[in-house]
């Protein structure tokens, strides 16, 4: 079975839309503003009922995208995910013991991550990145960027508390890609405007 390439959803403009709601429709709902508003990578926060539905809905419609599975906390939730077709999975935590069911299925795997020994340990477990997580919490792009040095070869993608304002300032600090939820809304025209702005701020850092 071929190797996956783990980071290639991410080419192009590197932010994942993470979608949670408190129902199915709702979910379905808030993933299509974003799509529309320009994001091609998305994932379905799993603490979502019936989240399963919510991503085979999105992988059906919107085939162009990469749907992934998120808030995943143990391997009954990635066995879950990995059956609705999730193209990516990402725990909040390092959940070293659903590595191998990732590498099984050979889906990409991103093991959430907060201290510099949670980071290291998974990347050495097999993650393909890490989710540092919360990222705002602790110091946003500052914490980033004392991070950057030590561990250079890791992908690191910060989440957690991030506004449009931080979005530029973490890659600035070396954010391989960004993973926004809360922050986002569900205004259409003005999400569009900012990712829009975003994305020629990312084009322009080069």
């Amino acid at each position: 079975m071929p190797k996956p390439q783990p980071l290639e959803f991410l080419q192009g403009l590197p932010l994942i839309a993470v979608v949670r709601a408190a129902d199915p429709t709702e979910a379905i709902a808030r993933a299509q503003v974003y799509i529309e508003a320009g994001f091609s990578c998305l994932e379905v926060a799993w603490t979502t009922p019936d989240a399963a539905s919510v991503l085979r809905q999105l992988r059906q419609d919107f085939p162009r995208c990469t749907i992934g599975a998120a808030s995943l906390q143990n391997p009954q939730m990635v066995k879950g995910a990995i059956a609705a077709g999730a193209q990516f999975l990402v725990t909040p935590h390092t959940a070293i013991e659903v590595v191998p069911l990732a590498t099984e299925a050979n889906c990409p795997l991103i093991l959430g991550a907060l201290t510099p020994t949670e980071i290291l340990h998974a990347w050495q477990a097999g993650a393909v990145a890490v989710k540092v997580f919360p990222v705002m919490a602790v110091g946003g792009a500052s914490y980033l960027r004392a991070l950057r040095p030590l561990f250079a070869e890791i992908p690191l993608i910060p989440c957690g508390g991030i506004g449009w304002e931080d979005v530029v300032p973490l890659w600035q600090a070396g954010a391989i890609a960004i993973g926004m939820g809360s922050q986002l809304g569900t205004d259409a025209t003005m999400l569009k405007q900012q990712v829009a702005e975003v994305r020629q701020a990312y084009q322009e850092q080069g």
